[in-house]
This record gives C-alpha cells, structure tokens and sequence, in this order.
C-alpha cells in the first residue's frame, strides 16, 4: 500500500495563537516579542510584517522604527500549549497516528482513502477545519515519506498544500539546497559544501558506491536522500508520553518566594496528574521565560521514577536555582514529567509506603472537599 504522509508547518504558530482574528494575523503586521522594552528581541513575526523588512532577532525597540503600524504581542506559553492540545486533537480525528512538533505535525493517512477520500482532498479537509475551528492557518505538503512532506510544505504559501506524485520524489527534490533538506545536520551540508557539492541533484549524478566511497557509513544515507527514499514512520506522542502543567505570573516577577510558590503548585498538580494515570516520571523538565522573551530549559533524571509532589518539587527547586541566572524578570515557569512508566509502585522497603498511603489520602480529600481542603505548610492560608 502506498504511503502519504502530510507534513503541516504552522508559520509563526505561537503567534497565531495570541492573533484570535485570522484576517488581522493575515492582512496587518505582526510580532511576538518579550516585554514591552528597548531590549525586548523579536521572536516572531508573521508574513506581512516580514515582508516590511522585519527579521527575527531584531530589538523590538527597532522593528518599532521600521514598521510603525505593528501589532506586538508578548508570549503566552500556557495559551500556545492549550492551543497545541487542542490541534493535536483535531488532527487524531483524521488519523490515529499523529506526530506532534512545536510548529509541525505529521500525518499518516495511509489507508484513510475510503473515510476521507484521496490524500490532497483530506488535507484540503484538515486545512479548512483548523481555519474555521481554530482560526490557524498551515502550509502542508504530502507525499509518501516524512522527507519528501517536508520539503514540499516548505514550497505551499500558507493555507495551501503541495503534493508529491509517486515515483516523482527524484525530480521534484533536484532543484533543492542540500542545507535545506539536510537542516538538522548542518556540519554535513557545510561538509559537502566544501567539496562542491550544493543541491540534490550534485549528489544524484553519484552512484550509490560513489557516495558511500566518499562519505563511508553517511554515503548510503545521502544516496536514499538524493532519491527521496525515507522510511522513517510517523511516530506518535504516545510513544513518548508526556505530561505538562504550566502557569504564567500575573505580573512579571523575579521575586524568588513567588516563583517557589508558584514551582510547588505546578509539583502539586503534576504529582497529582501522575498519581491518577498510576504512572511515575523519570525525567522533569523545567521551562523558564523571561520578560524579554529569552527561555531556558533545564532536565533532571530521577535515580527512580516518582509521582510524589515533593520529590518533583525538590528537582523543580534544583532546577529553578540552575536556570535563575538573570536579574530579568520572569513570565512564566513550566514543569514537564517524561519517561513515564505504568504503575506507581513506591518502594515498599525504602520508607515510600506511608508517603504514597499520605499523598493517597490527600488526593482522595481533595477530590471530595476541593484543592484548598488540605494545604502543606509552604503554601499561604487564605485570607
């Protein structure tokens, strides 16, 4: 059976998400940038303030000049993952395998022919619901495997689609910059760049033991490359699962309680969210933003895996010491569990029983009574 895999690439996604009126996001310029400050970088930009010269990196302070009638938006992580759920969901009622990125998902809608008709039809359906639904617009581009997808979104103008034929993958990526299609090993592409070597089609005038005479065990890999042959599956976030809780801070603040505070209430909800799919992390992530736009992102692995609130907020504090290293304030703090193993099982003999009958207990009142039955002292009593 024939593969067709839709690559979607959302340009400027977090962007859209904060633009709720589709036409202004379209018609009128448009950035995402940090606080509303000199020093504030550009993070984002949508097509019409591009196209007035605008460029990511640049200071807010002048994209200002350039470009008066600019609408600037500041980052709302929480929103953008709300928003990222929500399409995540959309695009599983097209097919159940759905691999998810920051600003790209792929689709395989190998067999969905007689539910959604052929492949260009369903992803003029995909386009058109996340339009009328969510108000997002996407390039896409299908074809039968991931590479060929991608590169044929990067030609579609968004909304539009660009469709590969079987057996045209060769020719349709002649024309294309090695440092395109090779974007996530840019030591390669300069690699082949000094030796001559700049579009597809310099490498499809090489045999297959050419290649692998000049490049060893990467020769094979570019031959497959050169002829749009990729095998790679689309993989689900099931196979990774992961669970996220974020807050962003009313005001802006580096106030080392509040964001304590704010750390244990993400532990609290995470720890909870773990302990009701009986699973435990073995990985946390900590996401830090600042006013200005700048992120840190820092990992801790767990000796053994947990849902406990306190044992996520004790990584979540060596976490936030580590990643606190600027005066900016901050915006918004985030916690992500991964490396998810089925069943909480505390170690019976290492003194976690009574901690899992005690966190038991809690969710259970909680559940009943609401959250603010039952408080650990860290937190402040109600007024």
């Amino acid at each position: 059976m024939e593969r067709k895999i839709l690559h979607l690439s959302l340009p400027s996604f977090p962007l859209q998400v904060l633009v709720a009126d589709r036409r202004k996001f379209r018609d009128r310029p448009a950035a995402l940038a940090g606080a509303d400050t000199a020093s504030a970088r550009v993070l984002s930009l949508n097509p019409r303030a591009f196209g007035e010269g605008l460029r990511r990196g640049m200071t807010l302070a002048e994209a200002l000049r350039r470009c008066a009638a600019l609408s600037v938006f500041t980052p709302r992580p929480d929103l953008f993952s709300r928003a990222h759920q929500q399409l995540r969901e959309l695009l599983g009622r097209y097919s159940p395998v759905v691999e998810p990125g920051r600003s790209s998902f792929y689709l395989d809608l190998t067999g969905t022919s007689l539910l959604l008709g052929p492949g260009p039809d369903a992803a003029a359906k995909i386009l058109r619901e996340m339009d009328s639904s969510m108000s997002l617009v996407s390039s896409a581009g299908l074809a039968a495997s991931k590479l060929v997808g991608t590169a044929a979104s990067s030609l579609a103008s968004a909304p539009g689609l660009a469709a590969v034929l079987a057996e045209e993958e060769a020719v349709f990526l002649r024309p294309f910059p090695l440092r395109k299609i090779l974007g996530k090993e840019p030591w390669l592409a300069e690699r082949l760049e000094e030796l001559g070597f700049r579009f597809v089609s310099d490498l499809q005038g090489l045999s297959r033991s050419e290649l692998t005479s000049a490049f060893g065990k990467d020769g094979l890999r570019l031959h497959l490359i050169s002829r749009g042959i990729d095998h790679s599956p689309v993989v689900p976030s099931e196979s990774f699962p992961e669970l996220d809780e974020g807050e962003s801070l009313a005001e802006a603040s580096n106030d080392l309680e509040l964001l304590r505070l704010t750390l244990w209430r993400l532990s609290e909800r995470l720890g909870r969210r773990l302990r009701e799919r009986r699973t435990s992390a073995g990985l946390l992530r900590l996401l830090v933003v600042y006013r200005d736009g700048a992120f840190v992102v820092r990992r801790l692995a767990f000796k053994k895996p947990t849902a406990l609130d306190r044992e996520l907020n004790e990584a979540g504090l060596k976490l936030l010491a580590g990643a606190f290293s600027r005066r900016v304030q901050l915006i918004y703090l985030g916690l992500r569990a991964s490396r998810l193993t089925s069943g909480f099982q505390p170690d019976l003999f290492g003194g976690q029983e009574a901690k899992s009958r005690l966190y038991t207990a809690i969710d259970r009142i909680r559940l009943r009574y609401g959250d603010s039955a039952i408080r650990f002292g860290i937190e402040p009593c109600p007024a």
